[in-house]
């Protein structure tokens, strides 16, 4: 499970992603609002999967759930998603009414550091589309500066530093071919 911001901005987290990742975020992002209904109790249809998923948690709030953020970047996904071509048919319009009963947080859980941790885990997966969709100073503060820990962000990261370091190479030439660095 992942939602990707890499800017607080949806509407410009939704713009920058590729079509692979955007069409699976208008998915994911329900399936986090779905996770905290059921926390809350107002889902109980037994499923227990992702209640403690980190990306959950972080919405959750420890009960006061940022889902005014989420649902703003849901609908700034699938509308993207439809700007782009694609058809899509899903809809918060089966939950709308337990998500109304919600007492939503204002404003969001990120902060700079999750936007540069976002970009750096997007870069890394796709370099040739987010080398491009990124500005160069978003790059190049990815590139020189170590990666922080942001539980389900990008805990892989930590766990096998190897392969980041082999990933991040390849981001590198990448950059260097394109002129970027």
């Amino acid at each position: 499970m992942q939602v990707f911001r890499p800017y607080m901005d949806w509407w410009m987290s939704a713009r920058v992603l590729d079509d692979r990742r955007l069409g699976k975020q208008r998915v994911e992002v329900k399936q986090v609002m779905m996770a905290i209904l059921r926390r809350m109790s107002l889902i109980r249809n037994g499923r227990r999967g992702w209640l403690n998923h980190p990306i959950v948690l972080m919405y959750y709030n420890d009960g006061r759930p940022y889902l005014r953020d989420l649902i703003g970047y849901f609908n700034a996904c699938v509308e993207e998603w439809r700007r782009r071509g694609m058809r899509s048919s899903i809809s918060l319009s089966d939950i709308e009414h337990l998500i109304l009963g919600v007492v939503s947080a204002e404003g969001h859980p990120l902060t700079h550091v999750h936007e540069v941790e976002y970009r750096r885990v997007l870069i890394l997966k796709d370099p040739g589309h987010y080398l491009r969709a990124f500005r160069k100073e978003e790059v190049l503060e990815v590139f020189e500066t170590e990666p922080v820990l942001i539980s389900g962000v990008n805990s892989w990261i930590f766990r096998n530093r190897r392969l980041y370091e082999s990933v991040l190479r390849r981001a590198v030439k990448v950059a260097e071919r394109l002129g970027i660095i």
